[in-house]
């Protein structure tokens, strides 16, 4: 197996700017803004990014059942289902928790790969799981853990988040792209997302015209969210296609970090001990899950 230890670069570069989604979701769905509303600026202005960077390409993408399929998976698992959960539960808890929340992505994505015989099965990695469910305990059982303890529902439903986009992950690495480039397939599922999402927002009437009234810091968070999307999400697939669904899980580390970071620095967040306990309890638990050829 070739060196990967090359690919750390851009994996953080793109786990530092996914990052910046956390506090800018926060802030976004502090300010009162519906949930879908939201998740429509979400794809529709990471679908115009890949847009910008697909047209000059100009390669024509003939369209199969299978690539259709690509594209409703990553758009479900990768986009609106995830998102729908995060902006729920970032409404009702910290921004750094939503952050470690998401550093689950990789210790879902092994015991899949396990099952489904694309993973070897070592007792360490048993533990990393076991480490990310103690950390999940440190987050929602010590009362002096969340600033309102009854919110502790919210953090169980975050999880979902991490576990759809294990599933994403997992599809990717496993039927690949069926020929498509990371920009392409961005494009196809972000296009398709766009539509449904439109669709939801009109029915419901909960479209947000940002550009009413300047733009206010939900607004600007809303801008963020979307391109930094595009950007990040057009790279991590990238990175699959690159080398595998666990080395590119380890982004979760970098999200989490970043998004912990991000939130600190930017919306004066502070956390309990018991936060940063389950914060290190979390890390060490992905360290455990890493992939294997990285010394495993």
């Amino acid at each position: 197996m070739r060196s990967q230890t090359w690919l750390y670069l851009p994996l953080t570069l793109i786990g530092a700017t996914w990052g910046l989604t956390v506090p800018a979701m926060k802030i976004a769905v502090d300010d009162g803004y519906p949930v879908t509303g939201v998740l429509f600026w979400q794809v529709f202005l990471a679908c115009c990014m890949a847009v910008l960077i697909f047209v000059p390409k100009r390669r024509k993408v003939h369209m199969t059942r299978r690539r259709m399929a690509l594209f409703v998976w990553i758009m479900a698992f990768g986009s609106v289902l995830p998102g729908i959960v995060s902006y729920t539960a970032s409404a009702q808890v910290p921004a750094g928790v939503m952050a470690i929340t998401l550093s689950m992505v990789p210790i879902f994505i092994m015991p899949i790969a396990i099952m489904t015989g694309h993973e070897i099965f070592k007792p360490k990695r048993v533990l990393g799981v076991l480490m990310g469910a103690l950390a999940i305990v440190l987050l929602i059982g010590p009362e002096a853990s969340l600033p309102d303890p009854s919110k502790a529902g919210f953090v169980l439903l975050a999880l979902l988040s991490p576990l759809f986009y294990a599933f994403e992950d997992n599809y990717i690495a496993y039927f690949g792209l069926d020929g498509l480039t990371p920009i392409e397939t961005l494009l196809g599922s972000a296009l398709l997302g766009s539509i449904i999402m439109a669709v939801v927002v009109m029915s419901q009437g909960t479209f947000i015209p940002i550009w009413e009234g300047g733009f206010s810091h939900a607004d600007w968070a809303i801008i963020v969210i979307g391109v930094t999307t595009g950007i990040a999400y057009a790279g991590f697939i990238w990175i699959i296609g690159q080398a595998g669904p666990v080395f590119s899980g380890q982004i979760a580390y970098l999200v989490t970090i970043f998004g912990v970071l991000w939130s600190i620095l930017l919306i004066g967040e502070s956390y309990s001990g018991y936060i940063w306990m389950a914060f290190a309890v979390m890390l060490f638990g992905m360290f455990l899950v890493r992939p294997r050829g990285e010394g495993s």
